[in-house]
């Protein structure tokens, strides 16, 4: 018997599983995208329980002191993101708020800051005497979203490198140790939006999604202008005709959130972004032999500007370099985390999560190592993320056992070719940019 005309459209319309392995239908696509993203979500989890716990049960436990323990960087990131909402742009870059970034985090901090103001959220030291403020409450959830944001890219790029899913749980561990000094002790989310937006537009890049990755890496430098570090290397990746594009849309999103505060307040908001003033007023702050070489600018500080600017030109070097030569998404990856660490190297006075972006990299690239570099990779990470808390002034004790440690990891994250590795199937496969990693 026939079937009606309706009828065969109906059907022909919902689509058939496809059967798996054994026979049975695969298990839908939204089972499957949680079932790949359980690994971060797990991690997320984990850093965010901790992370509120130490805020609010440390002090008290430990120093028997009624207090919550809220970094004094925490309050730089409130006031700003306070100014930019407000359309304060003249004030953002003042002298007194030791802003130096761009303002693209306070994008992400806005909707808490208004909640926080709106119910009059009480602030802390040095602003009141108030040593639980109410504030915190309301952004530490933005801090933890740039927590989970960051794990989530960092896995993806795991995946991409054929990272098996126990080595992915060990790897999701590491970083999560990691990117503790950044998030629980310092409070810079910025600099965790940056490096995600920076892997997910390498990611994008290793598609041949040339426009995809020249927006992401713009949010990224629109954070943090250190991602623009790793944009020589996706740069000498791409085709000729697609590189000035990349570099356009990297700029754009930056130069328009910036554009308000330069017009209102020039002179500081070059000072800010570009002078970068480098402090030696805290046990935070440690100065480097690069600081006799820094122009000191009186109060405790010296332009650090200069010398990362000497960071930004070795990266640009060094991705432009290798990655204009190699088809290895994995060395590529490498290259990204040696780039990052440049600028421990260069920096006049340094804070404990400047080394994150380097350490997070070099662990992905080691995931892919065998078992003893692996875990040498992840020892190594973990002893540098906890004696960066060490309250050491020695101008080279403390960043000498640091540089030893980030060149530890990369050493053991160092990508031997694998022959079995193949590149996802994209516009860059068919086109040889990408190659097995058994490719030179």
């Amino acid at each position: 018997m026939a079937m009606a005309p309706e009828l065969v459209t109906a059907t022909a319309a919902v689509p058939l599983e496809a059967p798996g392995p054994s026979g049975a239908p695969d298990r839908p696509a939204r089972t499957d995208f949680l079932t790949r993203r359980t690994i971060p979500l797990l991690g997320s989890a984990v850093f965010a329980v901790v992370a509120v716990n130490y805020a609010l049960w440390w002090v008290p436990t430990v120093n028997h002191v009624d207090s919550w323990w809220v970094p004094g960087d925490f309050w730089i990131n409130y006031f700003g993101a306070s100014a930019f909402v407000h359309g304060h742009w003249a004030t953002m870059y003042a002298l007194h708020t030791r802003l130096n970034t761009l303002p693209g985090v306070f994008v992400l901090l806005s909707p808490a800051v208004l909640i926080a103001q709106a119910l009059h959220l009480s602030l802390g030291a040095p602003y009141t005497a108030i040593s639980t403020p109410t504030t915190w409450l309301a952004l530490e959830p933005c801090a933890l979203l740039a927590a989970s944001v960051v794990l989530f890219s960092l896995d993806a790029l795991a995946r991409r490198l054929e990272v098996g899913v126990r080595r992915r749980a060990v790897l999701m561990a590491a970083e999560v140790v990691a990117l503790w000094d950044l998030l629980a002790m310092q409070w810079h989310p910025e600099d965790a939006l940056a490096v995600a937006f920076a892997v997910w537009g390498l990611l994008a890049a290793f598609d041949g999604r040339w426009r995809r990755s020249g927006w992401l890496f713009g949010l990224g430098i629109a954070c943090q202008p250190l991602a623009v570090m790793a944009l020589a290397g996706v740069v000498a990746l791409a085709p000729r005709r697609s590189a000035l594009g990349i570099l356009v849309r990297a700029g754009v999103p930056g130069a328009l959130l910036i554009a308000g505060p330069l017009i209102a307040n020039p002179s500081g908001t070059l000072r800010g972004v570009f002078a970068e003033e480098g402090r030696l007023i805290s046990v935070a702050d440690h100065p480097t032999p690069w600081m006799h070489f820094a122009p000191h600018l009186g109060g405790g500080l010296v332009a650090a500007g200069p010398a990362r600017m000497g960071a930004v030109i070795a990266a640009v070097v060094v991705g432009w370099t290798v990655c204009r030569r190699t088809r290895r998404p994995e060395l590529v990856v490498w290259v990204v985390a040696l780039c990052f660490a440049l600028r421990t190297l260069f920096e006049s006075v340094m804070v404990a999560y400047y080394i994150w972006p380097a350490l997070a990299l070099a662990l992905v690239a080691a995931a892919r190592a065998s078992r003893v570099r692996f875990a040498v990779a992840g020892a190594a990470s973990s002893f540098a993320t906890a004696f960066a808390l060490l309250g050491w002034q020695n101008a080279w004790a403390w960043w000498s056992v640091l540089v030893a440690c980030l060149a530890a990891v990369l050493v053991a994250a160092w990508p031997a070719p694998r022959p079995r590795f193949q590149p996802t199937a994209g516009p860059l496969a068919g086109r040889s940019h990408l190659a097995p990693s058994g490719a030179p």
